[in-house]
């Protein structure tokens, strides 16, 4: 790993090649590349950075943001379930869910959850079991304080109106059901010859 650091490859690339890098590697990487005294940074500087799989947030309110009642983390977090809630009904997850993803103790979640209930951004219950132990959370979301209101533009091109598809039917088997006036005159003959009459 030494050899591969050293050779310089991770530098033009910079940190995001590294950052999905187990945390050892990264400090190695660091110390070694960069020259960083590793021991005097904070440990979340070598954290895995989290996957891309495509998911964002909506837009969200600058008042929000600017809210300095908050803390940095609390923002983020409510950005975070902002983007769970989808159209905005209810969230139903846990502590740990929201601790696992924004890579906190449960514990600071707790108090990111405290902040933003009283800046008047959420409100929260615990759901239970029928035995009374606590299975999770129910989160309510503000949205008006934290989404604009987002109103689509009129289309230019009016939609056209719903309707029933035709079927897709077999021609040949519609076909089938005419007549063919020499095979009907053939059918009667022989109709009146076994003496079957005409119902």
């Amino acid at each position: 790993m030494h050899a591969i650091l050293s050779t310089g490859l991770f530098n033009g690339v910079g940190s995001r090649l590294i950052a999905s890098r187990s945390e050892a590697e990264q400090r190695l990487w660091a110390e070694k590349v960069l020259g960083w005294d590793v021991g005097a940074r904070p440990r979340r500087t070598f954290l895995t950075a989290p996957p891309d799989n495509g998911t964002y947030v909506l837009p969200l309110r600058q008042s929000f943001i600017k809210d300095a009642r908050l803390m940095p983390g609390t923002r983020v977090m409510l950005a975070l379930l902002t983007g769970w809630a989808g159209q905005g009904g209810p969230l139903q997850l846990t502590e740990g869910t929201i601790a696992k993803h924004l890579g906190r103790s449960v514990r600071q979640v707790f108090r990111y959850l405290q902040d933003a209930m009283r800046a008047g951004y959420l409100r929260y219950a615990y759901t239970k079991n029928r035995l009374g132990m606590i299975t999770g959370l129910k989160v309510y979301l503000s949205f008006p304080l934290l989404r604009p209101d987002l109103k689509r533009k009129p289309r230019s091109n009016p939609m056209k109106p719903a309707r029933t598809l035709l079927a897709d039917t077999n021609t040949l088997i519609k076909d089938s059901y005419l007549l063919d006036e020499k095979l009907g005159a053939a059918l009667d003959r022989f109709r009146q010859t076994a003496g079957f009459t005409a119902a």
